[in-house]
């Protein structure tokens, strides 16, 4: 009745899992993803309180949407150029602590994760490439 198509989708599926699987071990995945997630906290949350926090419309929102938008860029860096990991992690801690200053740091929130995610990133190396243990 279909189960043909069934077990093709979860083939298909299946398949497509292990080619992600492969793709992310070969990359700092959770540190450039925690740098996506900080730069959109960073830039989302003084945005959308700026009114309800009594903040002078432009000075921190300016601020945050330039500092979240750099941790963006920077994590997606991360994720497509992993030789950089190293540089680019540097550069996010830099970003995320220089946004506790200039844009409240997503109330912290996007300031902790960024840092945890530039630590991340930085202290990344890259697989082997399936070189045994026992060879030098």
């Amino acid at each position: 009745m279909g189960d043909g198509r069934t077990s093709d989708r979860f083939a298909t599926a299946r398949e497509r899992l292990v080619a992600f699987d492969g793709w992310r071990r070969q990359r700092p995945f959770s540190g450039g993803t925690l740098l996506i997630v900080a730069g959109f906290l960073t830039a989302f949350l003084p945005a959308v309180y700026d009114e309800f926090l009594l903040f002078v419309a432009g000075s921190f929102t300016g601020s945050a949407i330039l500092f979240g938008g750099s941790l963006v860029v920077c994590g997606l860096l991360v994720l497509a150029v992993p030789s950089l990991s190293s540089v680019l992690g540097g550069l996010g801690i830099l970003l995320a602590t220089l946004s506790l200053f200039g844009a409240l740091g997503g109330f912290v929130i996007g300031s902790v994760l960024g840092g945890i995610g530039g630590i991340l990133a930085f202290a990344w190396t890259a697989p082997d490439g399936g070189e045994s243990e026992d060879e030098p």
